[in-house]
């Protein structure tokens, strides 16, 4: 055991299986997985980690992300707190904790006759981890609705940001060696029915042309300025391409699925000759969308 302060050695777990809580289900286990109560726990944590020189590993659903099969060396920071999945509303502001999930803001604000969300029903993930890859499709992204956020850098700081202040790009921010804690979203007021109905048509679309309800992580490979990766995937005859239990998937070729029994190998190499058949045919370098540690 690592020496450590007491509260932070209350919260510390060792050698997690990270596979259980990514939605891959591959990958080896956490040196130290904790999840702190609230922002004044995270920061003990970053204390610790910065004292003993530990690599910080930020975590939220695990739905966007592949872990090694020898797992990762350092302190994954899961913001699965109490603190950290609270949600206040005042008028058309709603102020969300990073830890809340995702679908589940999306369905409540609805609910609540704002709209806004609705346009990122069926991605999953959590409010923190959608708002710092700027998480979205062909319907918007959720930058479109952030009015505000609350960072922690690493150090421990609290940073205060205005939309305006943040630089969203695709599949993206500037928010480096950050942690975003909180998320103020500022929505329409809508019928709730116009809302639902809208979500119902969105999440329907994408069920009929993702493999949703499998083990994946969405999609893969970022689309180029020029193409979508997927029809360069499909272009390339990969489909249907297996590596151990890991597949690219006959629905949507951005996707690979873990049959069951796939390694996070399996994945990475399936990922290496989609890159490298792309790269070959059409002169085009796929970039990864999907987080790998």
């Amino acid at each position: 055991m690592i020496s450590s302060p007491d509260i932070i050695n209350e919260i510390f777990r060792y050698d997690v299986p990270l596979r259980k809580y990514t939605s891959f289900k591959t990958g080896g286990t956490a040196e130290i997985f904790v999840e702190p109560l609230g922002t004044s726990e995270l920061k003990k944590v970053l204390q610790f980690c910065k004292d003993e020189q530990k690599k910080v590993y930020i975590f939220g659903k695990g739905t966007n992300l592949l872990i090694n099969d020898n797992g990762v060396k350092g302190v994954v920071i899961h913001l699965g707190g109490i603190n950290f999945k609270n949600v206040e509303r005042d008028g058309r502001y709603v102020l969300s904790g990073a830890g809340v999930n995702l679908p589940k803001l999306i369905r409540t604000v609805a609910l609540s006759g704002f709209g806004g969300l609705e346009v990122l029903a069926g991605i999953p993930g959590t409010v923190g981890g959608a708002v710092m890859m700027n998480a979205g499709g062909k319907h918007g992204n959720i930058s479109d609705t952030v009015s505000a956020l609350t960072t922690m850098t690493l150090d421990g700081d609290i940073i205060k940001y205005k939309r305006k202040d943040v630089g969203f790009e695709y599949r993206r921010c500037n928010l480096k060696k950050q942690i975003v804690v909180e998320v103020e979203f500022l929505l329409n007021e809508s019928k709730i029915e116009a809302v639902l109905e809208r979500m119902d048509e969105i999440y329907h679309e994408k069920q009929e042309t993702q493999p949703l309800g499998t083990f994946n992580a969405g999609s893969i490979f970022k689309n180029t300025s020029e193409y979508k990766a997927a029809e360069l995937i499909d272009m390339a005859n990969l489909k249907g391409m297996k590596v151990g239990n890991a597949i690219v998937s006959e629905k949507h070729a951005n996707f690979i699925v873990n049959t069951g029994n796939a390694t996070s190998s399996d994945v990475i190499e399936l990922i290496r000759i989609i890159k490298e058949t792309v790269k070959n045919k059409y002169k085009v370098s796929l970039e990864e969308e999907i987080h790998i540690w």
